[in-house]
């Protein structure tokens, strides 16, 4: 569970940890409380003397609410139920988390998680903004992490996040675009294994 927890923490790694000290990070996190953002996605993991690993798929996520598909599996948290659906043992697990374990699984908690204040660096380049986070705790893990958003309408396009582990995850989002549709953030599989843990 680790690798999947990395793999969502870097689709929803949002800088929550230094909102407070930043209007362009509150205004970025309250536009996706606002509209539901919709993309394909590839993330990267790099780690020191190994192959990098890639993996591809789509989300769809709104404030702490999210859906996502990747590598045989479907995960979405509707605010009160995790659904996870594994379609190779053709498998839905339905969970009520406490907040350690939808810390360990809901990337926005994780990240509120790293601490509670950080020193943010932004830039202008190329219409975008680059916001870079570095965490004042030293014992978060984090070496910094840093988001690239579209200036005009605060799209996330891309984030990397530096470990002090010397791993970095990447995330690149691929033709993302918001709407004001409701969303399901909910897994029905009428035909598969339930396991209900709630």
């Amino acid at each position: 569970m680790t690798g999947l927890r990395q793999i969502l923490t870097s689709l929803l790694f949002l800088p929550m940890v230094c909102m407070a000290e930043d209007d362009l990070l509150t205004r970025f996190l309250d536009n996706l409380e606002k509209h539901t953002l919709q993309s394909d996605f590839t993330v990267t993991i790099t780690e020191k003397a190994t192959q990098p690993t890639t993996i591809t798929g789509t989300i769809v996520m709104r404030g702490e609410q999210f859906k996502a598909q990747l590598m045989g599996m479907e995960i979405a948290y509707d605010g009160i139920t995790l659904y996870s659906y594994s379609e190779d043992n053709d498998e839905l697990t339905l969970s009520s988390p406490t907040p350690d374990e939808l810390a360990d699984v809901n990337p926005l908690l994780f990240t509120k998680a790293l601490g509670e204040s950080c020193q943010t660096e932004t830039k202008e380049q190329a219409g975008n903004y680059i916001v870079t986070l570095l965490p004042n705790q030293p014992g978060s893990g984090v070496r910094d992490f840093s988001l690239q958003i579209r200036k005009h309408d605060l799209m996330p396009l891309y984030a990397a996040m530096r470990e002090t582990s010397m791993k970095t995850t990447t995330l690149l989002f691929r033709n993302p675009q918001f709407s004001d549709m409701n969303a399901d953030f909910t897994i029905s599989k009428p035909d598969a294994y339930i396991n209900d843990l709630r």
